[in-house]
């Protein structure tokens, strides 16, 4: 079993920016864990934001962990990190990747229970920023995504949210707070139907992601070559398909495989999508030979969020592998980081989503070493 670090220990290792950024994003992991465990105090939940918050704006992190800082604390939905994500979208000076991901995590946060001041500070923040014609254009189409989601969120009726649905599309079996919700209308559609939507540019984005997660929750090899083309052929927006890269690595389908490494392949391609192929292509169950070979192919890319993604995908698999045994004393020079025992695969993007890859965080409270 995984056993979860002391949380002086996970604090001290995100405290530290010259630690190994795969023992980084694992700490980051385990203190998303400790906060979503029943136990867990609302005093001992401030402190985790906090230790996350406080670590969101160190440069030395680089941005690749910084903007993974962004997406934990959007998985949290906790209100308490609203200022700190709202600082970094307003920061100019700031990298896209990370501002992109603090605008996407207040649209997971903001709900109708959120405090009145906080939902406000939110809503002018996603707007300001969507409405500067001088930010980037990922920054503007996050912020509108964002926007549209919250919106959703404060109009639709709560039964509509929440009570179960009986068509696939509808259904997540992903722990990860989606940027939109599936269309009820996409219930009685074909994966090839919805895909078209997807992939049609001329529709708005928020239609289009709507389209990609009821894909993605339909699943099987069809929703794979959906995704896949969606990824490879789109010219209208990296923001779009670095999600489609993300949701690949979810479904962790080999048939996914060729259209993830034709978008690392692609050196002109942004960097956050060919990142977020890297990441998921380390997800992928089968063929890890090929998928091992690719991700060392670009170890030494150019573009550094590139070479780190590859380094954290490997690294996630060498931690999260076969038949894997840690000793108790030492993964990358932190000590007593607990003992990982028995059989199962867990990736990178299964960290990230997933909770039916073979180790099941929400059931077993397990935890990830540092």
């Amino acid at each position: 079993m995984f056993k979860i670090p002391p949380l002086e220990q996970l604090q001290a290792c995100l405290g530290d920016p010259s630690q190994p950024i795969g023992a980084r994003m694992r700490a980051s992991y385990h203190l998303k864990q400790i906060f979503q465990l029943p136990t867990t105090s609302p005093d001992l939940q401030a402190t985790i934001v906090s230790i996350l918050t406080e670590q969101l704006p160190v440069k030395a992190h680089g941005k690749l962990m910084r903007h993974e800082f962004g997406y934990v604390l959007g998985q949290l939905k906790s209100p308490l990190s609203i200022p700190s994500l709202c600082a970094s979208i307003l920061d100019s000076t700031d990298d896209c990747i990370c501002r992109h991901e603090c605008a996407e995590a207040l649209g997971a946060i903001c709900s109708p229970s959120t405090p009145s001041p906080m939902l406000n500070l939110s809503l002018t923040t996603l707007q300001k920023s969507m409405s500067d014609p001088s930010n980037p254009i990922e920054v503007i189409e996050t912020c509108q995504i964002a926007l549209n989601f919250i919106s959703w969120k404060l109009t639709t009726p709560t039964s509509e949210t929440s009570a179960p649905m009986a068509c696939a599309c509808m259904l997540s079996s992903y722990d990860s707070s989606d940027p939109a919700p599936p269309h009820p209308s996409h219930s009685g559609m074909s994966v090839s139907d919805i895909g078209e939507i997807m992939r049609d540019e001329s529709r708005e984005l928020w239609e289009r992601y709507r389209a990609m997660f009821s894909v993605r929750n339909k699943g099987g090899e069809g929703a794979a070559v959906e995704l896949g083309r969606a990824l490879v052929e789109d010219r209208s927006s990296a923001l779009f398909r670095h999600e489609v890269a993300f949701v690949l690595g979810q479904l962790q389908r080999v048939e996914g495989l060729d259209y993830l490494v034709m978008s690392l392949e692609r050196v002109d391609e942004h960097e956050f999508v060919r990142h977020e192929s890297a990441e998921a292509i380390g997800a992928i169950e089968d063929d890890w030979e090929r998928c091992e070979e690719v991700l060392k192919r670009f170890l030494n890319d150019e573009d550094k969020c590139v070479r780190q993604s590859c380094e954290v995908a490997l690294d996630a698999a060498d931690y999260f592998g076969l038949n894997v045994v840690v000793k108790e004393d030492g993964d990358e020079g932190l000590q007593g980081v607990g003992v990982v025992e028995g059989e199962g695969i867990f990736k990178f993007a299964g960290v990230k989503g997933t909770t039916i890859s073979h180790l099941n965080i929400k059931e077993k409270s397990c935890g990830l070493k540092v």
